[in-house]
């Protein structure tokens, strides 16, 4: 049997696979949410980061699976394809089976979230 942390990374890669094979594509929306859309079926899916604990980026999705897998970091094919945009954006890395915020993102998001702190005064 393998390790739990070991089997979660595994279904990543395999989900991201899946994505990219289907013709998948991510992309970031002004809100801080990912659109997924696929080239071959109408329709799209939203990813959000539901919350990162100790590092590992848990995304949330609005397919089923991301509806019924929440006890994974990435729940569905469109989690693991939002979680490589992260990447190519310098904001998330893979490591060691799971995604994992990059510190200057936590360091520019803590900032941000300030800022909006003295805009709401």
């Amino acid at each position: 049997m393998l390790d739990p942390t070991l089997r979660r990374g595994l279904y990543g890669l395999a989900a991201e696979i899946r994505a990219v094979e289907e013709g998948h594509n991510a992309r970031v929306m002004p809100d801080g949410t990912v659109l997924v859309k696929a080239e071959s079926n109408p329709g799209s899916y939203r990813v959000v980061i539901r919350r990162v604990a100790d590092g590992v980026l848990w995304f949330g999705c609005s397919c089923r699976s991301g509806g019924y897998r929440t006890s994974l970091p990435v729940p569905c094919k469109h989690a693991a394809l939002a979680a490589r945009r992260l990447e190519r954006e310098g904001l998330a890395r893979w490591d060691d089976g799971s995604w994992r915020l990059r510190e200057w993102a936590q360091v520019r998001g803590a900032r941000l979230l300030l800022a909006r702190t003295v805009e709401a005064a």
